[in-house]
């Protein structure tokens, strides 16, 4: 069998443990029984299931990093005062982002659920968003505002995104992905023009 066949085989037999099982009770053997391999397959692939949860959640977040740099500098492409225009222009990234959680939504409830303490998945996606959004902001911010207010704007509307999203994930995606997309543009872009206006004044 495809080396990249096998290891997928693993992967997605863990993904499927963990949608029953708590991480801590899911065994090797129950992995390889279920992903149809032998021990010593398994070991040619992983050290242990730690290097499985590591593997699932690099690809993960290898994949939402992509897909939030798809377009890192829109925010300079935008008049963020004109908040009609904003909430336009955001519209497509932002629901781009939410719909990959939504395809994914298997892999992010077994992360989300995770009591383990190697994975706080909402902390991670938390950093992740705020890293980039750090990139994103315009260059000009940085040149007339101080680094720490910027800081503090960036924690506040990054910590309200995914606390946002956050209640999206506990209700089993429950509510549909343009409701979600703009409860977040209505957060994010208020705080976005009061950011601008800070800027004007100066």
């Amino acid at each position: 069998m495809n080396k990249n066949l096998v290891k997928k085989s693993i992967l997605d037999a863990f993904l499927e443990l963990l949608t029953v099982s708590k991480y801590e009770d899911i065994t090797v053997n129950e992995i390889v029984e279920n992903a149809y391999v032998s021990r010593v397959t398994f070991y040619n692939y992983f050290k242990n299931k730690d290097a499985l949860l590591d593997e699932l959640l690099d690809q993960f977040l290898k994949n939402f990093n992509k897909l939030q740099k798809s377009d890192l500098h829109l925010l300079e492409k935008m008049t963020i005062t004109q908040k009609k225009d904003t909430y336009q222009g955001l519209y497509p990234y932002t629901y781009k982002i939410l719909d990959f959680f939504y395809c994914n939504k298997k892999l992010v409830r077994a992360f989300y659920n995770m009591n383990h303490e190697k994975l706080d998945f909402m902390q991670i996606l938390q950093k992740n968003y705020h890293d980039h959004f750090s990139q994103a902001l315009p260059r000009p911010f940085y040149k007339a505002l101080e680094a720490s207010r910027i800081e503090y704007y960036s924690l506040f509307m990054t910590n309200g995104v995914v606390s946002i999203i956050e209640k999206w994930f506990a209700s089993n995606f429950e509510e549909d992905i343009a409701d979600v997309v703009d409860k977040i543009l209505v957060l994010l872009i208020t705080n976005l023009s009061a950011l601008y206006s800070e800027l004007d004044s100066i």
